[in-house]
């Protein structure tokens, strides 16, 4: 069964946003803050830090971003002490993204943008994943959490929100030529040269500790999953769902291998297969495998065709980042903000020195 605080938990730190939109590094960076910024609850009594037009922004959504802050950084492993350092930098833009956010879903009122569509259909897929029966059944799975339900799907409408407001009024406007992907190519040939590896997903069914008949038994649901898997459902869902190994939360995300750094058996059928092919149930000394062939690089530097959206998604990051900030400044001079004396807000501070700039 799928671990559930887990898979909830990826939604609320990952702010569920379209993983084919080229910003999406930046944006993570900018919305990822749990829970949204809301009207404060009329019967709930909290400290006001900032107000951003007619909403505000309470302490304890501040601190909840901290702490998301810091949850972050240890995932992405980090050792105490560049954690720490890390964390004193970043969390000085802490409360800057919880009104930049803010001014993006105002924004996306303004602009008459609904995304609730988005919101139904994104449900539905975590529901699947989770391989629940109902949306009911979502419901009290995030509850178990003790994580509102209403707040969860705001958090989720919120990002939709964002995102769209972004889209149309940035990244429209952002154009990367051929020529300028080409240019780029030319000179960073070295920086692109790839070794002889690939990228995979897997599922473990783990046969550990289990006695012969049980063994049997796993097979027989191993040969299910690889039925499912190619019969086209979601791979990384059925590795949510089914896998045994520590890579089941992150959809069976087990990495890039060079060439030589598996076992022999396992490497030898992924040198196999495809792109996106699924192999044949691989039997290990841990259990049951399946595998997904993500990427296969050769060593070398690749033809421009094989990285060309590679480069444009580096040269949009590069020009949506300072047009995304360029925007957030307008939306600031159009609203009202009002921050309580001891809070920082960096967008202001970097805003008045361009301001002063001759």
């Amino acid at each position: 069964m799928v671990k559930y605080t887990e898979f909830i938990m990826h939604e609320v730190r990952t702010r569920v946003l379209s993983r084919s939109h080229p910003a999406i590094g930046y944006l993570l960076a900018l919305l990822l803050v749990w829970p949204c910024v809301s009207t404060a609850r009329a019967e709930v009594v909290e400290e006001i830090i900032a107000h951003v037009n007619d909403r505000v922004i309470v302490l304890s959504e501040y601190r909840r971003s901290l702490e998301s802050l810091r949850e972050e950084l240890r995932q992405e492993a980090k050792s105490g002490l560049e954690m720490e350092g890390l964390f004193q930098q970043r969390s000085k833009d802490s409360l800057r993204d919880l009104i930049d956010h803010q001014l993006l879903v105002q924004k996306a009122s303004d602009l008459g943008i609904s995304v609730e569509t988005d919101v139904v259909r994104r449900l539905d897929d975590i529901r699947q994943q989770m391989n629940l029966p109902s949306l009911e059944a979502l419901e009290e799975a995030v509850e178990q959490q003790n994580i509102n339900f209403e707040d969860f799907r705001q958090n989720l409408r919120d990002g939709f929100l964002s995102q769209r407001v972004i889209g149309r009024e940035v990244g429209s406007r952002v154009q990367v030529t051929p020529e300028e992907i080409s240019a780029y190519y030319e000179q960073h040939k070295q920086e692109l040269e790839r070794t002889e590896g690939v990228y995979i997903q897997q599922i473990l069914i783990s046969t550990e500790g289990k006695s012969e008949p049980e063994v049997e038994s796993l097979r027989e649901k191993a040969a299910e999953v690889l039925a499912k898997a190619r019969s086209g459902e979601d791979f990384a869902g059925l590795a949510r769902q089914y896998s045994d190994d520590a890579t089941a939360s992150s959809g069976g995300d087990a990495g890039f291998f060079e060439r030589g750094s598996m076992v022999p058996e396992i490497e030898t059928v992924a040198y196999s297969l495809q792109k996106n092919q699924v192999s044949d149930v691989i039997q290990t000394r841990f259990g049951f495998l399946i595998i997904k062939v993500l990427e296969q690089t050769q060593a070398g530097t690749p033809p421009l065709a094989q990285v060309e959206n590679q480069i444009h998604e580096r040269l949009y990051l590069e020009k949506i980042q300072p047009a995304l900030r360029e925007y957030l400044a307008r939306l600031r001079e159009e609203s009202f903000l009002q921050i309580k004396p001891g809070y920082a807000d960096t967008g202001a501070v970097a805003q008045q020195a361009s301001a002063e700039k001759p």
